[in-house]
């Protein structure tokens, strides 16, 4: 087994520069296809709430906490799908998780009770928990080290075509095909791609010549990262600044944005999909960009504050003030979109701030934290749309315009704090500057 294994890192490491850049790029492009289409999946209950509510009877509240499950099924497989990553290969765990999120799709567009619906959603949750990771990890194995954040942006424009894919496209296939039939393509896409990601996805296993750890000690290094993360207060303010911002993505974007949208201004689901996906395009475009204001501002505290200025500001604009056209709507989208970008900057401080040895622990910490957004946001923009209710949920479910704020207030409330978290970054540059960055040695 172990000659296996240096044969094959050897294989790697005899290709020429050019063939090894071609050979990772096909594999690169066959995991961001899959972080497309789980990008699919996340966003897809938002062009179907309607159908979803007048199917099955379910209240916003109701609605909400089955779709929250996606989110908590990815929450508690971030930190074990890495370490997966890190030991079985990308290739096994990436077609599983494919399979896993297929099955899901497909559970969901046959399940008949809410029980079957949440365990779909939370399946689809467990296998897109791989997606992006294993983005990262072909990314670092196959390309040079200084081509890892251009691979990362590409990954993220991946995921911002998914949920373009997840508007009005998708919206097209429900009207034609139904909802279900609709989601049960997706499912057999979704096999194609685990069919061709098995022929194409190749590992790279290279035997290190240093001491392989004992299972004690890769538990007690793991357990003394864990302790050293969590008992850094800087750690718990820069998590929540992360879960405040991701608010707008998982609440609005991922589920009542459409309905929002297509209630208020009385538009088609199509256009309504397409206004609420303007804050992902938004995002892709200035995710990149903000590493230039930090790099001006020379300051995490600063660059992340203008961030949630932005996003505050334009969201609570669209949000509040009254008659606005669609064409404003739709720039104030796109506007709390470039600011809601600046909150990846939230991810290179809490890597700056942890010593290498942890860099991926504490950013899998950090993701997890930004993605409990969707467990807490979902259900309570429901609960309290349902409180200021006044809905009919006949053949179309159509909520109030005081219900939609009252209830995506949260999306505004969770703005001001993440304003309020930097406040609380007061110490972080002063601990970036006398942090002695020394791997850590078990």
């Amino acid at each position: 087994m172990t000659s296996h294994l240096a044969s094959k890192g050897a294989q790697h490491n005899n290709l020429t520069k050019e063939e090894k850049f071609k050979k990772g790029l096909l594999i690169w492009g066959s995991v961001a296809l899959f972080y497309f289409f789980q990008f699919i999946l996340r966003v897809s209950p938002n062009a179907c709430t309607d159908s979803l509510m007048v199917a099955y009877g379910f209240d916003a509240v109701t609605l909400g906490s089955i779709m929250s499950f996606y989110y908590i099924g990815y929450v508690v497989m971030q930190l074990p799908a890495g370490i997966i990553l890190d030991r079985v290969g990308v290739k096994l765990p990436v077609v599983f998780a494919i399979i896993m999120c297929s099955l899901g799709v497909l559970l969901f567009a046959i399940a008949e009770s809410s029980i079957i619906l949440t365990l779909a959603r939370l399946m689809m949750g467990i296998g897109s928990s791989f997606a992006f990771l294993s983005n990262v990890k072909v990314a670092s194995l196959w390309f040079d080290p200084k081509k890892m954040p251009l691979f990362v942006g590409l990954t993220l424009l991946a995921g911002t075509l998914g949920a373009k894919v997840a508007g009005s496209p998708l919206v097209y296939l429900l009207d034609v095909l139904g909802w279900q039939s609709a989601l049960q393509l997706l499912a057999i896409s979704g096999g194609v791609l685990a069919v061709l990601s098995w022929f194409i996805v190749k590992d790279v296993k290279i035997v290190s010549p240093k001491k392989i750890r004992s299972v004690k000690q890769e538990v007690t290094h793991v357990t003394q990262s864990f302790k050293a993360i969590f008992t850094e207060p800087m750690s718990w303010v820069i998590g929540i600044y992360g879960l405040a911002m991701y608010m707008p993505l998982s609440g609005f974007c991922d589920l009542w944005g459409a309905a929002y949208i297509e209630d208020t201004y009385s538009v088609s689901r199509a256009i309504a999909t397409d206004m609420s996906w303007l804050i992902y395009l938004g995002v892709g475009i200035s995710a990149p960009l903000w590493s230039f204001v930090h790099a001006k501002l020379e300051s995490y505290r600063k660059s992340l504050f203008f961030a949630g200025l932005i996003s505050f500001l334009s969201f609570a604009a669209m949000l509040y003030l009254p008659e606005l056209t669609l064409f404003t709507v739709g720039v104030l989208l796109l506007i709390c979109g470039l600011g809601l970008g600046g909150q990846f900057l939230s991810f290179s401080a809490i890597s700056a701030l942890n010593c290498r040895s942890r860099t991926a622990t504490s950013s899998g910490v950090h993701n997890m934290m930004c993605m409990f957004s969707g467990v807490l946001s979902q259900p309570i923009i429901g609960y309290f749309m349902d409180k200021g209710a006044s809905a009919t949920m006949n053949e179309s479910v159509v909520y109030s315009a005081d219900s939609y704020i009252y209830g995506l207030s949260v999306v505004t409330l969770s703005l001001l704090i993440a304003l309020l978290a930097c406040y609380f970054m007061k110490p972080l540059k002063g601990k970036l500057e006398n942090k002695t960055d020394q791997l850590v040695q078990l």
